[in-house]
């Protein structure tokens, strides 16, 4: 029952941020978020036992909780989405939850709005079977995976 929940609260937390403007005031570059800061300011699951130490030393990436799926999905909506790199997003994808890729999808397709971006319109549009070649092999896909790469098409061919 947590899962969306938490889903939005990460989107609220990112919505607090400042828009990515490329252009500052001065003509400066003041994009304050980069790649390595989304790579590596993901949060941390703590253990279920009580054996834990508090670090996390096992040597395990951390996985992403619920809300970091909505807070990707934020970083996308305010335009700080695009420093990631084609492995990034295959990273982020490849974890198997649902609100990263949730996330991942809708925040890419925000970033990208109009643009008709061919890499992420690959991305998106393998995830839906309806648009994939009768020779592929059927992916067993999550409805909400699904729906979040339709919607992001949606937005990725707005105006087009």
């Amino acid at each position: 029952f947590r899962v969306w929940p938490e889903f939005h609260n990460g989107v609220a937390a990112g919505l607090r941020l400042p828009h990515n403007n490329a252009s500052g005031a001065e003509g400066k570059d003041r994009r304050t978020i980069t790649r390595t800061w989304i790579k590596f300011n993901k949060p941390v699951i703590a253990a279920q036992d009580s054996s834990s130490s508090g670090n996390n030393n096992s040597g395990q990436a951390p996985t992403p909780s619920y809300a970091h799926g909505g807070f990707l999905m934020a970083l996308g909506l305010r335009g700080y989405l695009s420093a990631l790199t084609t492995t990034d997003l295959t990273d982020y994808l490849t974890q198997g939850t649902i609100t990263t890729t949730a996330g991942i999808f809708l925040g890419m397709a925000a970033n990208k709005r109009g643009s008709c971006d061919p890499s992420v319109s690959k991305m998106l549009c393998l995830h839906v079977p309806s648009l994939l070649p009768p020779s592929f092999i059927p992916m067993d896909l999550a409805s909400t995976v699904q729906a979040a790469a339709v919607a992001g098409i949606g937005l990725l061919y707005q105006g087009s």
